[in-house]
């Protein structure tokens, strides 16, 4: 996972690099075009174009029949029937393309969470430092915080044994790239910290809990077997606006990439 993972965050990098001197909103714009083309490329591809294109002209020549032969009962209740199976089998050629899609889609979200879900610190910000340790005995023998110059400790750590957790109030005195160290049964794992820059990469959250929470948060290596679970700093969201809308990224990702979707239909002669 720490190889994929490596390997996925470098191709990305690569892709907005050309883009990192845009507002975010307009880089994620382009991208959610792009990504609607793409999937719609893929769906055109793998998809049997030919039987959609017939199940669509049947299903249109259906609906013009309902509003011709709306009065006659018997009539509109078969072609409902008509209607509702033809849908079922498109759905069912629909299927194994939505299947594949699937797979860069969740890449695709995964990455976009890494550089647009949070907005780094800032010099002078405060913000919370949570740490969940695997066995509930851990947070009994101690879990320990070391922060480097620029990062200043506020608080002890506050203990909740129930939920096996450690939290800190921390402040960054400094812009730049700072390693925390946490230590518990004598493990000790490094959370990288992000302060300023503007907007991009930030890992919130270090993990080693679960494969599918590994693939979901690849911004630093999945922590080895450890007393220490996860590490988390809480962000404040990036702020997107368009035209000074607030947006939220993954709802305005959706949106667009299916409108482009349906704007390039006709241009890559794909059938939807």
């Amino acid at each position: 996972m720490k190889l994929f993972n490596s390997a996925i965050n470098g191709l990305f990098d690569l892709l907005f690099w050309p883009f990192s001197a845009l507002p975010p909103i307009w880089v994620l714009t382009i991208v959610s075009v792009a990504s609607g083309v793409l999937m719609l490329w893929i769906f055109g591809r793998i998809s049997d174009q030919d039987s959609i294109r017939t199940i669509r002209d049947r299903i249109r020549g259906n609906l013009i029949a309902v509003r011709l032969f709306g009065d006659d009962i018997g009539l509109l209740f078969r072609l409902q029937g008509r209607l509702l199976w033809d849908n079922v089998v498109f759905l069912k050629y629909a299927l194994l393309p939505l299947l594949v899609m699937f797979i860069p889609v969740l890449l695709i979200i995964v990455q976009l969470n890494l550089r647009f879900a949070a907005e780094p610190l800032v010099p002078g910000q405060s913000t919370l430092l949570k740490v969940t340790t695997r066995e509930a005995g851990t947070i009994a023998s101690g879990v320990t915080l070391e922060a480097p110059e620029g990062i200043v400790v506020e608080t002890p750590g506050v203990r909740v044994s129930s939920q096996r957790e450690v939290s800190w109030r921390i402040r960054t005195d400094r812009e730049g790239e700072f390693d925390l160290r946490l230590l518990a049964g004598g493990d000790e794992v490094v959370k990288q910290l992000r302060v300023g820059g503007g907007w991009g990469a930030v890992s919130t959250l270090r993990t080693g809990k679960s494969f599918f929470e590994k693939l979901l948060y690849p911004g630093e290596a999945p922590i080895p077997g450890s007393a220490i679970q996860s590490i988390e700093v809480v962000h404040e969201p990036l702020p997107l606006e368009l035209f000074g809308f607030p947006m939220n990224w993954l709802f305005f990702f959706f949106v667009v990439s299916i409108l482009a979707g349906f704007a390039f239909r006709r241009a890559l002669g794909v059938e939807i």
